[in-house]
């Protein structure tokens, strides 16, 4: 569609001071035209009655290339799970990149960024930081000259199973050219070692620990269940947390714990990919579910999905509900329920109100299409 009015819907765009706020939408060649109370021209209409019109959700942590042990075709992950836009986290490295972007990203109707591996490999095959042969400094820092317009950071897991003998040293490494580079590292942490505590006083402004509510040895609690002080002298330097849910990476009791604590998540994302697009994490407004019903609130929740990571990672004109944005929106309904929900290490908690999906609504160029969801 070229032209059409969104109409009887309530806007969530806390950057723009919609929190359900009634407003009709104008989207013109792709654009967001007008937002006013109400708009009457002879166009045809997306009736969002009963549901909140959110800008288009952005997941920054999926696996969406499909040649990489963990990926998924990106429509699969990104629209087709009510996300608009997705950062790929990691999957390529500068050995792989031109093959992800000229056979799936330039191919793809979801918006597709790149947080490129600092292992030359990416995920071909796992361990990809086991050896400081795998880091190849000159060809990284090339490609991401070469493609400043799509890689938008960096990507390395600091996690035992990842670095195998070589403990901090990659993730020094991947610090350093976060730097030098001007990129924003995304530091998966997992399993011990290394410390999350040595890991974090790595990281610098504008850096972000995804899996950073996870349940396993080593977390971001202390024993008596407060926040680790390296956590809280991280975020003074700039450093940012984000959910990054997983197959094994998210801990309700954790969540909630810090909650308590007053260290609420910065970002919130699903870490998608081919062991958990079918449960437990589904896509990202199953995961924005679950922190709801922790205590989040809806209105923080959408920011920190939309506008938060659009303005962090430089996403012109995504992530608001702004004139001469980009016309990208999700069409869900907050309903009440009582459904147990699970999070990556078996803990369950009750769903007192869920957010379903209803449509997606895309603009590539100067077309916009709607995607139905079948809930």
């Amino acid at each position: 569609m070229k032209a059409f009015l969104i109409k009887n819907g309530l806007l969530v765009s806390p950057a723009n001071g919609y929190r359900r706020t009634k407003k009709d939408v104008l989207v013109r060649d792709g654009k967001i035209a007008r937002v006013e109370d109400e708009i009457n021209e002879d166009l045809p209409v997306v009736d969002a009655s009963g549901c909140i019109v959110t800008p288009g959700l952005i997941d920054i942590h999926t696996h969406c290339y499909p040649k990489a042990f963990l990926g998924l075709e990106p429509d699969v992950l990104g629209i087709q799970r009510g996300t608009t836009t997705i950062l790929d986290a990691g999957s390529s490295g500068a050995d792989t990149y031109e093959d992800f972007r000229t056979n799936y990203i330039d191919k793809c109707k979801t918006k597709v960024f790149t947080l490129l591996n600092v292992s030359r490999e990416g995920l071909l095959v796992g361990h990809e930081l086991d050896s400081m042969e795998k880091i190849d400094v000159d060809a990284l820092k090339e490609t991401l000259e070469k493609y400043p317009d799509n890689i938008v950071g960096l990507k390395a897991r600091a996690s035992a199973s990842v670095v195998g003998q070589m403990g901090l040293k990659p993730i020094e490494l991947a610090a350093k050219l976060a730097a030098e580079t001007g990129k924003p590292l995304m530091v998966h942490v997992g399993n011990y070692p290394p410390a999350l505590t040595e890991v974090l006083k790595l990281l610098g402004k504008n850096d972000i620990v995804t899996h950073a509510y996870h349940g396993k040895k080593g977390g971001i609690l202390t024993e008596e269940g407060g926040i680790i002080p390296e956590a809280t002298e991280a975020r003074k330097r700039g450093v940012l947390f984000d959910i990054g849910h997983g197959v094994a990476s998210f801990s309700l009791r954790v969540f909630e714990k810090a909650m308590a604590a007053g260290f609420d998540c910065d970002l919130i994302s699903t870490d998608l990919h081919v062991e958990n697009y079918e449960g437990p994490v589904y896509n990202l407004a199953a995961v924005l579910s679950k922190l709801i019903n922790c205590g989040e609130t809806l209105e923080n929740a959408i920011h920190k999905c939309t506008c938060a990571p659009a303005r962090h990672y430089g996403l012109d004109g995504l992530g608001e509900i702004k004139e001469g944005y980009v016309a990208d929106f999700n069409l869900m309904e907050l309903v009440p329920c009582e459904e147990i929900v699970e999070d990556s290490i078996g803990d369950t908690i009750t769903l007192k109100e869920k957010l379903v999906l209803k449509k997606t609504i895309y603009s590539r160029g100067d077309e916009s299409e709607v995607f139905e969801h079948n809930s």
